[in-house]
C-alpha cells in the first residue's frame, strides 16, 4: 500500500513542490516495539556530566539518590522491501529542526544544495523561518508514532537533532520517540541515519539523558541501518544564556567548581562537519566525536565572560 503525503505538509515559499515518491509496501505494516526504563537501583549522584545532559546539581554535603535508567528495546525485524521509486541522495529529513543545532543543520544543508524537509511539532508559532530559507515543513510528533511514517516518504537520509523539552518526561521523546523513528526508518528503507549523542555518555549511566543516548546508540547499531553517531561536548551558543546574560543582568551564575573541562563548539561548525562526514562512505557505522579546540572549566568561562 502506498502512503500519500498528508495535508500537513507545507511547501517552501520560494520553491515549487515536487511529487513525493511512493513508500514501499512494508511501510504499511504496524510498528511493533517495546521498551523498559526501570528504576532498578539507587545511586549517589556524585559524578559531573556534560551540560548537554540536564540533571539537577546535588546540594553541598547531601547525597541524592537517583534511579538508574535501563533501556531495552526489540530491534526492528528485517524488512523485505520490494523495489520502489528511487529517492535522490540529496533528499534529507531534519528532526528537531527548530533547535539550536537543528536550525544550523537545515541552513547548512540548504546552502550545500540539499532538498530539506523539516519535521516540526504542531505549535502555536509556526516555524516560518524554515520555509523562508527554502525548506519544506511537515508537522509530526515523535511522541505519536503514527505521525512519523508519512514524513519519511521520498527521504534518503535522516538527521536526528531532536531532544525532549524540559517540561516533558525524559523518556517520552528521547527514548520512546527515537525507537519509533528508527524503526520507521528501517521499515521504509531509509538509506542513512545520523544521530547526535553526548560525549562520554557510556560512562555516566547515573545521568538519565546520557544513559538514554547510549541506549539509543546501541539500538541504532542493532537496527541494521547505515548510520553515523556523532557525540558532542557542548554548544558554544549555550554559553550566552548560561553565563553572559546572567552576568549582564547582575544575577547569579550557576555552575560547578569541579575541574571538569568541556570543549564547547559552535553549532555552525558542527553542521559543517556533519555534512563532510555524510559524504564520506567510510564514515558509515562509525562513532565520531566533535569537540572544540580547547576545553574550559566553569570558572574559566565565567572569568572571560
Amino acid at each position: 500500500m502506498a502512503l500519500r503525503l498528508p495535508s500537513q505538509f507545507s511547501t517552501p515559499r520560494h520553491r515549487r513542490r515536487g511529487s513525493g515518491a511512493a513508500a514501499p509496501a512494508a511501510a504499511s505494516a504496524g510498528l511493533s516495539w517495546r521498551r523498559s526504563l526501570a528504576a532498578d537501583a539507587l545511586v549517589s549522584s556524585g559524578c559531573s556530566s556534560s551540560p548537554l545532559a540536564s540533571s539537577p546539581s546535588p546540594s553541598p554535603g547531601k547525597s541524592h539518590a537517583r534511579p538508574l535508567v535501563t533501556c531495552t528495546a526489540q530491534a526492528p525485524a528485517a524488512a523485505n522491501l520490494a523495489p520502489g521509486t528511487p529517492v535522490r541522495p540529496t533528499s534529507i529529513l531534519v528532526v528537531g529542526s527548530t533547535g539550536t543545532l537543528g536550525r544550523q543543520v537545515v541552513r547548512r544543508a540548504l546552502d550545500e544544495g540539499y532538498d530539506v524537509r523539516c519535521l516540526v511539532r504542531p505549535r502555536p508559532a509556526p516555524a516560518d523561518f524554515l520555509r523562508d530559507w527554502g525548506a519544506t515543513v511537515v508537522n509530526a510528533d515523535l511522541s505519536r508514532p503514527e505521525t512519523i511514517p508519512a514524513t519519511l516518504v521520498g527521504i534518503h537520509t535522516v538527521i536526528d537533532c531532536a531532544t525532549g523539552r524540559p517540561e516533558e518526561p525524559i523518556k517520552k521523546v528521547d527514548w520512546e520517540g527515537k525507537v519509533a523513528l528508527i524503526q520507521c526508518a528501517k521499515a521504509m528503507g531509509i538509506q542513512k541515519y545520523v544521530f547526535y549523542s553526548i560525549h562520554n555518555c557510556d560512562k555516566h549511566p547515573e545521568v538519565p539523558l546520557m544513559e538514554i543516548k547510549y541506549c539509543t546508540e546501541k539500538f541504532l547499531k542493532d537496527s541494521g541501518l547505515n548510520h553515523i553517531v556523532i557525540r558532542l561536548c557542548g554548544f558554544m551558543q549555550g554559553l550566552i544564556g548560561q553565563y553572559a546574560v546572567p552576568i549582564l543582568e547582575e544575577k547569579s551564575v550557576w555552575g560547578t567548581d569541579a575541574p571538569t573541562r568541556i570543549a564547547y563548539m559552535d553549532t555552525q561548525d558542527i553542521a559543517r562537519l556533519t555534512f563532510i562526514a555524510l559524504r564520506k562512505e567510510n564514515a558509515n557505522g562509525k562513532l565520531l566525536t566533535f569537540a572544540g579546540p580547547r576545553a574550559w572549566t566553569t570558572q574559566e568561562v565565567s572569568d572571560i565572560t
